[in-house]
């Protein structure tokens, strides 16, 4: 990755001086194309002219060099991974130190500030009180600085949307909605068409690995899509009872809870808490045992994978931020799964059923808490 900014320096230094590249180059005794290489960052100009360009432009080196260190992609994957371990292994605040140590030496670094940003918004709950809406705010500022400063679009994207997660958390749903609000666009299915373009050239195990992404990609998406629409529809027991039916025939059909277990556990805690809050106790506890079951019976750590259908995304899945990983570490998630039952005060009103005291005490003994 390019740490040096040399090019840009002389860009914006020569236009602000208002001289042309001839002028610069006849300045420092070299030609044109010698010159345009520097500002195309194709080459870098000789160490001794260095001290002539700064000069020239009335700054020091160091401004012209405009030396900003850079992470690469692995590195910073290792780093979240490490850091994520760091919470909870040891005193959240000393892992926040070394992170805003992190971040300032790495201030340019637009995909490690955007981890650092992501693994904040992942690790909040771990601080205490009001600390938690602090950790949040730090998140907010690095999505924020990136979609000001990098001019990657795509990394914009993705932190405009954790931003407006963060304050969705925040409860502050008016700016979630100014920042997303012309988000709404029609699916423009890109994919689609790209691997119509890969069969047709010739290379069809390439398009329907495009295809499997796609496929995997919405079937996670309509997911979380239910189990959000679920909870809007708390208030109307047929409305409820047929997102939940739809829920599990795409688990069904998908071998949801084998494919990706996190999105299921989610869906039966979710179940389960609309069932508690309409007073459908047994079917409350019964969500609550598909929660335990999975929840005891799955490998820790839990990674990303595919299956017998999805049997072509591995590689992409490996080639994410994080790889396969988990964003949070295996003890946290751990912990995060029993506090979702054992802690949740939705469930106060099962408290006192011996079923539901027996989730807590197995998934606890299994799990760890």
């Amino acid at each position: 990755m390019n740490e040096l900014n040399i090019a840009k320096i002389l860009v914006l230094k020569r236009k602000e001086k208002g001289i042309t590249q001839e002028e610069l180059a006849a300045y420092i005794g070299v030609s044109k194309a010698s010159v345009s290489k520097w500002e195309t960052g194709q080459s870098y100009p000789d160490i001794t002219f260095l001290p002539q360009l700064a000069s020239y432009f009335n700054i020091t080196v160091d401004e012209l060099i405009n030396y900003q260190p850079q992470m690469t992609k692995e590195d910073i994957q290792k780093l979240y991974l490490r850091l994520s371990n760091d919470f909870a292994q040891k005193p959240f605040d000393q892992v926040m130190d070394e992170i805003r140590e992190i971040r300032k030496k790495y201030f340019s670094c637009f995909p490690l500030l955007f981890q650092i940003g992501a693994l904040l918004l992942n690790h909040y709950m771990l601080a205490k009180g009001s600390q938690q809406q602090e950790i949040l705010r730090e998140a907010i500022d690095l999505f924020s600085r990136i979609k000001t400063e990098s001019d990657d679009l795509t990394l914009c994207r993705k932190s405009n949307v954790m931003e407006a997660t963060c304050y969705i958390i925040l409860e502050e749903p008016v700016k979630t909605i100014e920042l997303l609000a012309d988000a709404k666009t029609p699916v423009l299915n890109e994919n689609h068409i790209l691997s119509m373009g890969y069969s047709m050239s010739g290379k069809p195990d390439k398009a329907k690995e495009i295809l499997q992404i796609e496929i995997y990609q919405n079937f996670l998406n309509i997911m979380q899509s239910l189990t959000t629409l679920l909870q809007l529809e708390i208030a109307d027991a047929q409305a409820s009872k047929n997102i939940i039916d739809r829920i599990n025939c795409l688990s069904d059909t998908f071998h949801a809870p084998e494919l990706h277990p996190a999105t299921m556990l989610s869906a039966y805690l979710n179940v389960a808490a609309v069932f508690a809050m309409q007073n459908d106790t047994d079917n409350a506890l019964a969500a609550l045992q598909q929660y335990c079951d999975l929840a005891v019976g799955i490998s820790y750590p839990i990674s990303l994978h595919g299956d017998r259908f999805f049997d072509r995304i591995d590689e992409w899945l490996a080639e994410l931020d994080l790889g396969v990983h988990a964003p949070r570490d295996d003890k946290t998630v751990r912990q995060g799964i029993i506090d979702g039952v054992a802690k949740n005060p939705v469930f106060s009103v099962l408290a006192d059923h011996v079923k539901y005291r027996h989730i807590v005490e197995k998934l606890t003994s299994v799990l760890g808490g």
